[in-house]
């Protein structure tokens, strides 16, 4: 995965050093192509630097419509590739086939009275200190626990047993579906999580708005302004 520099100096240059071709000379969009706020669009295809305070992040568009997207945010890293489309005064972004990660449930079994156990089988170079638990009670409330380097082991009253749980990897937003927890079925758990394409962003036909020769991403709470940098 391509990690950026944070830095507001940053050259698009470096942001798109691994994606390992030369830009891709500039395209002309067709003159019928519609703009609700301009009656022709700007030039597109080249690069655009995205950076801003706590953000880096490049974009590049091709003259064959493809494109490649980098972020990085605070510990998130993530990228993307695939096509591009221009509809009115928006950009449209759908990447290429994503395999999502998941959580796989391995095992339940009974374990200790009065304690919720988890832990989570992860790929090599991860901590199981990233993930958190989703603990629905069986009064409704519904409260988040950070798993340690062991898992995790949660004491719990017989007035208030855990009724389900959901295994969240937060700053990807990645959250499996919840799983029953019932006196019979047993309340420790093993899971795995299966990275697959992780960091990888599933755009389908995201809008990007066209601005003044800028184009704005809403992503992550925030808004991406990318501005035209070069060929």
């Amino acid at each position: 995965m391509l990690r950026l520099a944070k830095s507001s100096t940053i050259s698009l240059a470096l942001l798109f050093v691994s994606f390992g071709a030369d830009f891709a000379p500039l395209y002309l969009l067709p003159a019928h192509a519609e703009a609700k706020e301009q009656t022709s669009l700007p030039t597109l295809v080249g690069t655009y630097d995205g950076n801003q305070m706590e953000i880096a992040a490049g974009l590049e568009l091709k003259a064959d419509h493809r494109f490649r997207y980098a972020l990085s945010y605070g510990a998130l890293d993530e990228e993307a590739a695939g096509t591009w489309t221009v509809h009115g005064d928006q950009l449209l972004l759908t990447s290429d086939p994503v395999i999502p990660p998941r959580f796989v449930l391995v095992s339940q079994s009974q374990g200790a009275d009065g304690k919720l156990q988890i832990n989570l089988d992860v790929p090599t170079g991860m901590s199981q200190q990233y993930f958190d638990a989703l603990i629905t009670n069986t009064n409704g409330e519904t409260e988040r626990k950070q798993l340690s380097e062991t898992g995790l082991v949660s004491d719990f009253p017989s007035t208030s047993k855990p009724a389900n749980v959901r295994m969240l990897l937060s700053i990807f937003d990645v959250v499996s579906e919840p799983v029953k927890l019932e006196p019979n079925s047993g309340y420790s758990l093993r899971f795995c999580f299966e990275p697959h394409d992780l960091g990888k962003v599933a755009f389908q036909a995201t809008p990007i708005k066209i601005v003044g020769g800028e184009l704005l991403l809403d992503r992550h709470s925030r808004t991406i302004r990318f501005k035209h940098s070069g060929t």
